[in-house]
């Protein structure tokens, strides 16, 4: 009897010992599932986050470019075609490889007083003004050289050659130009024979020049 009862403890004692083991591991699983379940929320969150990301960084790509493609078409807006026809007092806008500028054709006249340079007796003055519209600074005797005379019969500027001489009164162009500022003074040129018609020009078709212009210019505008 006694072993009987000693037997049965037992048994009690195994079954409850097995049942709290079983709710153990049935509760560390359920542990583990939430655990887990919740990693995976968070990732989720985590991953429409970064989706999100993306798709703004895609949206400000795309108004970057399209604020590109504004800055493209304003610049193709600001591009000055080549100038053709000016005339006396007409000012025109010139782009060279350096800079940016815009010339006035303010006067003309002959001199036959300027020393004798290589057999030359008359001389065209040219009266312009030189407006810096670009960014840096440059000197006026460094725009691009102008020339003068009939079609076809082009003159260079004398100006290099009479700065070297120093033997006029003559107000040449030169003097440094800041952006937005400006300065007067002339370019001169030999006239082999006078004409009805004449260009003054700075650039040209066959010129290595961005943009160029022209001024035509009657005998009768001519002083002197």
């Amino acid at each position: 009897m006694k072993l009987y009862i000693k037997l049965s403890l037992l048994l009690i004692l195994t079954i409850t010992l097995v049942v709290g083991c079983s709710n153990n591991e049935e509760d560390e699983n359920q542990t583990d599932e939430e655990e887990n379940s919740q990693e995976a929320n968070e990732t989720e969150g985590e991953d429409i986050e970064e989706d999100n990301d993306v798709s703004e960084d895609i949206s400000d790509e795309a108004e970057d470019n399209g604020d590109n493609s504004e800055n493209t078409s304003e610049n193709n807006d600001m591009h000055v075609e080549h100038q053709e026809g000016l005339t006396m007092g007409d000012t025109g806008t010139v782009v060279d490889s350096q800079n940016s500028y815009e010339v006035t054709l303010n006067s003309i006249i002959y001199d036959d007083s300027i020393d004798n340079i290589s057999g030359i007796e008359t001389y065209a003055v040219v009266d312009i003004t030189v407006e810096n519209i670009g960014d840096e600074n440059f000197n006026a005797m460094d725009i691009y050289k102008p020339g003068f005379g009939p079609d076809g019969g082009f003159e260079a500027s004398l100006n290099e050659v009479l700065m070297e001489i120093d033997t006029t009164d003559l107000d040449l162009l030169e003097g440094e130009i800041a952006p937005g500022e400006s300065v007067s003074g002339v370019h001169v040129f030999g006239v082999a024979e006078k004409t009805d018609k004449y260009l003054f020009i700075i650039g040209g078709s066959g010129a290595q020049i961005i943009t160029y212009a022209q001024w035509e210019v009657s005998d009768s505008e001519i002083e002197g």
